[in-house]
């Protein structure tokens, strides 16, 4: 009879390769692939290879700086943020103005020629959401999509969580302007809102790469 083992966590891998395990790091690799690549994938298009490949890059050299204080998931997106956002702020015309707090991928890319999903609803939610600023954008994406609990986002953000909390309470009120103001339908509209989870859900699923 063959025993299942129960998956390492990543901070077993983790420790793993930081002890030399070379294994132990590329399964923590694969393991977070996908949702790096997808992180990417919404907010620049499918031609993201070289900033995935650059956050994993920044983990290697910067993998003695992990400290407990978040997950390495939290850890690990918060490089992906930075990467985002240097990727961003050199691509503007106007760097000096480019803030996350406020600039959003709309304002940047007016033409969202890269919203590849077949439901009129996951578009509205998608192009919604890059009305938002960066920042707001990501924490909505990263609490949706990836599942993270708001103290790890605070990580990813090196923020207080009450202002994580904050952020996130005004960025659910954003996104629902901005769902109005985009809706071609008050039945897309209202099917979206209705349905907010299982929309984030369903796009998790289709901005999957394969």
């Amino acid at each position: 009879m063959t025993v299942d083992h129960p998956e390492p966590t990543d901070d077993l891998l983790l420790q793993a390769w930081r002890d030399g395990d070379k294994v132990a790091g590329q399964r923590l690799v694969e393991r977070h692939y996908q949702a790096v690549a997808r992180f990417f994938l919404h907010k620049l298009g499918p031609q993201t290879d070289d900033l995935v490949q650059a956050t994993f890059l920044g983990l290697i050299e910067g993998i003695e700086r992990f400290r407990s204080e978040g997950s390495f998931r939290a850890f690990l997106f918060a490089i992906a943020r930075n990467k985002l956002l240097k990727q961003l702020r050199n691509t503007t015309r106007d760097r000096a103005r480019f803030d996350a707090g406020e600039t959003s991928l709309a304002g940047l890319d007016p033409s969202p020629t890269h919203l590849l999903v077949a439901q009129a609803e996951s578009k509205l939610l998608l192009n919604a959401l890059r009305h938002l600023p960066i920042d707001s954008q990501i924490m909505l994406e990263l609490h949706y999509w990836e599942r993270m609990a708001i103290a790890d986002i605070a990580v990813v953000f090196d923020m207080k969580v009450n202002t994580v909390k904050a952020r996130m309470r005004r960025a659910r009120i954003a996104l629902d302007e901005h769902m109005q103001a985009l809706a071609a339908t008050p039945q897309e509209l209202e099917a979206t809102r209705s349905g907010l989870s299982g929309w984030a859900q369903r796009l998790r699923n289709e901005l999957e790469l394969r």
